[in-house]
């Protein structure tokens, strides 16, 4: 595999990280917006607070899956850069 696919892969990472961290956001934003329930019933908060669950741990663990592809996409810059400058 050579340097360039690295960087085109992190870069792919990045923005499929960057996509799911969106959807998760956007589910959370969702979650706060469901329908009134009547005075005569509970609300149902362990439903909203399980509804939140999910996109908040995945918007964590995407923000490391982001963090991870940059660095890769740093490292093999960095080593594009030190070969250039050995064959210079």
């Amino acid at each position: 595999m050579d340097v360039g696919s690295v960087v085109n892969q992190g870069l792919i990472g990045m923005q499929t990280s960057q996509a799911s961290m969106l959807q998760s956001a956007q589910q959370i934003a969702r979650a706060g917006t469901a329908q009134p329930t009547p005075a005569n019933q509970p609300a149902p908060q362990a439903s909203q607070e399980q509804d939140l669950v999910e996109p908040l741990v995945n918007l964590r663990v995407q923000a490391q899956v982001f963090d991870a592809n940059a660095k890769v996409v740093k490292t093999a810059e960095e080593t594009i850069g030190t070969l250039l400058d050995v064959k210079a």
